[in-house]
């Protein structure tokens, strides 16, 4: 069975992988300085933020800003089964490097699914609904999201979809 992508962030139900993933200079509105694959200095030794309620305030707005549209929880509770960094340590490698092939699969799934629901057009919604599940399919596993020739086919398709719209 195909992996069910959502397309919103759920921070509930991920480990912090934005947190440590990135680097500060890729982040826009975040105070700190990091390296990508170091955890975040607000990150506390349990894995959760300490500054939560009051990142703005602290200089880390972009942190409520950022939206990974389901990666993060997707390979938290489909790829690792529930399984958590926090709890196991060696896993914080291969999630954060999961969590970054995850990553344009869930933009562009996000993208589908809104291609979906911006046309009445048959023929479109068949198309984005196609595509959708082309990108359910690659995130059925951790080797099967290093199918990077698959996202970029996917990439340019959704963006030929897309061009319809402008029309």
């Amino acid at each position: 069975m195909p992996a069910v992508l959502e397309t919103r962030s759920d921070c509930d139900r991920c480990a912090a992988l934005c947190c440590i993933a990135y680097p500060s200079e890729d982040m826009p509105g975040f105070s700190a300085i990091k390296s990508a694959g170091e955890p975040c200095p607000k990150l506390g030794g349990n894995g959760l933020c300490t500054i939560y309620e009051h990142r703005a305030e602290k200089g880390f707005a972009g942190c409520i800003r950022f939206e990974c549209f389901g990666a993060g929880q997707h390979v938290v509770q489909y790829l690792f089964a529930g399984n958590d960094w926090r709890n196991d340590q060696a896993l914080l490698g291969p999630m954060v490097d999961a969590f970054l092939a995850m990553r344009p699969v869930a933009d562009l799934n996000f993208l589908a699914q809104r291609a979906h629901e911006m046309t009445d057009k048959a023929e479109l919604r068949d198309k984005a609904t196609v595509l959708a599940e082309r990108l359910e399919n690659v995130a059925q596993s951790r080797s099967s999201l290093n199918d990077t020739a698959e996202v970029a086919a996917i990439e340019r398709e959704l963006r030929a979809l897309y061009q319809h719209f402008d029309r």
